[in-house]
């Protein structure tokens, strides 16, 4: 089956959460690529100990606030829960686990970003 979209988007981690947020917004259709198994990006593949480098009042994906912890500093689980929540809480289409091998141009079905 082909889908078309306006925009499709590798790599599931924050950024690609943030540009899903934005592309939502501004009516545009998308897919997410994803070649993790599950949500999490990076951080998935950090220490058990790893953590963030600021509060999480300060590292918070648009539109819905990360929440705060009794940490200082959000662990890396907390931000993996993070990030799995903020995904399906806005229903992005990601698909996984999805390996992109190469990017082509087939038209000039161009929208302006």
């Amino acid at each position: 089956m082909e889908t078309t979209v306006d925009v499709v988007i590798i790599g599931g981690g924050q950024a690609a959460l943030s540009v899903a947020y934005y592309l939502r917004r501004m009516d545009y259709s998308f897919v997410i690529l994803d070649a993790e198994v599950s949500p999490g990006g990076a951080w998935q593949h950090g220490w058990n100990s790893l953590r963030l480098f600021s509060p999480s009042t300060w590292s918070s994906l648009s539109g819905w606030q990360m929440p705060p912890t009794q940490e200082t500093y959000p662990s890396r689980d907390q931000v993996i829960r993070y990030l799995a929540n903020y995904e399906s809480r806005y229903e992005f289409p990601v698909h996984r686990p999805v390996w992109v091998s190469a990017v082509n141009n087939h038209g000039d079905n161009k929208k302006n970003l």
